[in-house]
């Protein structure tokens, strides 16, 4: 009988010490869930991959567009303006990426009338917004930002 209780004891010391030390032992090695070990893009990091990819970039300024919640900042991409869009979180800038339609013809209820061939790309806590068809800076951009999710 002696010999029985012993591996049991056994068993549940390492029960037990799973149940308290066993969460901390397993999520060093794991990312907690909805969060990624490497930073979210953001303006600076954009910027910096832009450059690391051999595009010409240069900061021109701010622009406010009425259907985003936030203001953002033109960059020169290769001489073209782009639009850049930095939110608090990436969730809340796919919130707002959901309110863009396919084809990039409508934000909400809003039907803007573009100065140029829509193309919106989102990564991290950032949209960009692209008015034209160079093809180095949809491929500057493609490279850092991943496909467009809306536009033509």
């Amino acid at each position: 009988m002696k010999i029985f209780l012993l591996p049991i004891g056994w068993a549940l010391v390492i029960v037990l010490g799973a149940a308290n030390d066993g969460p901390k032992l397993f999520a060093a090695n794991q990312a907690e869930p909805g969060k990624s070990r490497t930073p979210a893009m953001d303006y600076a990091m954009l910027i910096e991959r832009l450059r690391a990819g051999g595009a010409s970039v240069e900061p021109a300024g701010e622009v406010d567009q009425p259907f985003f919640s936030v203001a953002g900042r033109v960059v020169k991409v290769h001489g073209e303006d782009i639009q850049v869009f930095q939110y608090p979180t990436p969730a809340a800038a796919e919130t707002e990426a959901r309110r863009v339609s396919r084809d990039g013809s409508a934000i909400g209820t809003v039907k803007p009338h573009w100065i140029g061939t829509p193309h919106f790309y989102r990564q991290g806590r950032l949209l960009v917004l692209y008015l034209g068809d160079e093809d180095k800076v949809i491929k500057a951009l493609v490279a850092t930002l991943g496909r467009q999710f809306a536009g033509q």
